[in-house]
């Protein structure tokens, strides 16, 4: 898919033209590289063995792999999105949908993500509604709109405020969020998937969410697509230069992804039974094992499923059969024969992680 002849008319084209076009990565990494798996070197398993299935929102699925929130909106979209679903329902995994805001005020734009149920009709698809939208509602009466638009099996709800207040159009009104965040749960009988857009969440953060009952944490931390940097472009193809100071500034800030995960396992993991998804920078199938391993249930990626869905359909499904080859392998060498066997595995922490789980005092099992 040659999307570079294609004319921008609008925010969500120019991201995504961005997002596969420019040097759009953290500068900071995962932190999963300080993790290492102890080898197994006789696992008495065979590869055939090796079980990667598991239950999202109540379905079964072929594997803990999310195909991670990503756009919607325009035509290029659409066909993305449409791509993606098709590879969501072959593989049996999960996908989630870009904010879903811009129906609420073009009824046009609807099609371009109800593409992704008609194409993936038998797996668990999330829907998708920004922080700030949530913080300045009178009411959520729109939700339904959202959830139907899709037959959404739940909303993520996007914690993107550094995104907000570095882009030029961009939302600067956050306050009451947990309280409308819960009002909306109440609501609606739907789980909510809280996700964080690059910055990682703590464990602090993970306590409030744990007491409004919030579903599923997507931690989304620092080591993969930075959106300050994709704002710190757009501003740069503006000419706002305070715009792109503060992209500058603040390009790397949040919390490494492995640390995220740590931080918010440490609070969910021994008090409810929220679940929780690693993302942020997540590459190949040792990556996915490490989050697993660190706390995390389920592990989402984005941008690597854009760069391949803009290469043409098979490339995204030799791309998850890639990332399904090498966590089986990992787990054949952890001798894990399946997901619970996994996170039961010896691990040894190095460097910079094992300083932040010293200072911030949490233990790792």
């Amino acid at each position: 898919m040659d999307i570079s002849n294609i004319p921008i008319k609008n925010r969500k084209d120019e991201h995504i033209l961005l997002v596969s076009k420019e040097n759009v990565e953290s500068h900071t990494t995962t932190w999963l590289e300080h993790i290492k798996f102890v080898h197994n070197t006789l696992p008495e398993l065979n590869m055939d063995d090796v079980d990667l299935s598991c239950k999202f929102l109540g379905k079964s699925i072929s594997a803990p792999l999310i195909i991670g929130a990503m756009t919607g909106g325009t035509e290029l979209t659409k066909k993305i999105n449409i791509s993606l679903a098709k590879a969501a329902q072959k593989y049996r995994i999960p996908m989630m949908v870009g904010s879903q805001r811009v129906i609420l005020r073009h009824p046009e734009t609807k099609g371009t993500f109800a593409a992704v149920r008609e194409s993936a009709p038998d797996v668990p698809i999330v829907g998708n509604i920004g922080i700030a939208q949530v913080a300045t509602s009178e009411n959520f009466d729109y939700v339904e709109e959202l959830i139907t638009n899709i037959s959404a099996d739940a909303l993520a709800i996007h914690l993107n405020v550094i995104q907000e207040v570095i882009q030029p159009e961009g939302d600067k009104i956050f306050s009451g969020a947990i309280k409308k965040v819960k009002a909306l749960k109440e609501q609606y009988n739907i789980p909510i998937v809280i996700k964080e857009t690059g910055c990682g969440i703590s464990r602090e953060v993970a306590q409030q969410l744990v007491e409004i009952g919030v579903d599923i944490i997507d931690v989304s931390g620092v080591g993969g697509t930075s959106w300050v940097a994709v704002e710190y472009y757009r501003a740069k193809k503006q000419g706002i230069k305070s715009k792109m100071d503060l992209g500058k500034l603040f390009w790397d800030w949040g919390i490494p992804t492995a640390a995220s995960i740590i931080e918010v396992s440490s609070m969910v993991n021994n008090t409810s039974k929220i679940k929780i998804i690693g993302s942020g920078g997540i590459r190949d199938g040792i990556d996915i094992a490490k989050a697993l391993r660190l706390g995390a249930h389920f592990a989402a990626m984005a941008r690597p499923f854009l760069m391949v869905a803009l290469e043409g359909q098979e490339s995204i499904y030799q791309f998850i059969e890639k990332i399904l080859r090498e966590l089986r392998i990992t787990m054949l060498l952890t001798g894990s024969k399946d997901i619970g066997e996994l996170i039961k595995t010896p691990i040894v922490i190095e460097s910079s992680l094992k300083n932040w789980i010293k200072q911030r005092n949490i233990e790792i099992k």
